[in-house]
């Protein structure tokens, strides 16, 4: 298991191996129902569940240590990002810093006087 994202208010935790076992997700929204907890929503197709809960009531790390707690162990490290979506990320970063390094090039030679070598290169 581990959390997609903790943002004050609303918790997101993605737990792998209850995807397609809507019953199984039913043990985490019980386990979570607590005072100060509002809604707790699971999709059995991704396995993931989302938790909107008073932030003046119960902290995140509370939810975490109840589900840790009943034996639901926590991956703070894991990416959570889909490796396709990882690889379209790296793609663009590379075309944007190649334009920005040939953009300040340009400019260093534009301010050189040496326009024309640019050409050539």
């Amino acid at each position: 298991m581990y959390f997609v994202h903790d943002l004050p208010g609303r918790l997101r935790i993605k737990i792998e191996y209850l995807r397609n076992h809507p019953e199984r997700l039913q043990e985490i929204r019980m386990l979570l129902n607590i005072p100060g907890v509002s809604k707790v929503k699971s999709n059995p197709t991704t396995g993931s569940t989302v938790v909107e809960y008073n932030s003046d009531r119960v902290s995140s790390s509370c939810l975490l240590n109840i589900l840790k707690t009943n034996g639901y162990d926590i991956d703070f490290q894991k990416n959570t990002l889909n490796p396709k979506i990882n690889k379209a990320h790296e793609k663009i970063a590379l075309k944007l810093s190649k334009a920005a390094v040939s953009w300040l090039a340009g400019k260093v030679l534009e301010a050189n006087g040496l326009s024309m070598v640019a050409l050539f290169i």
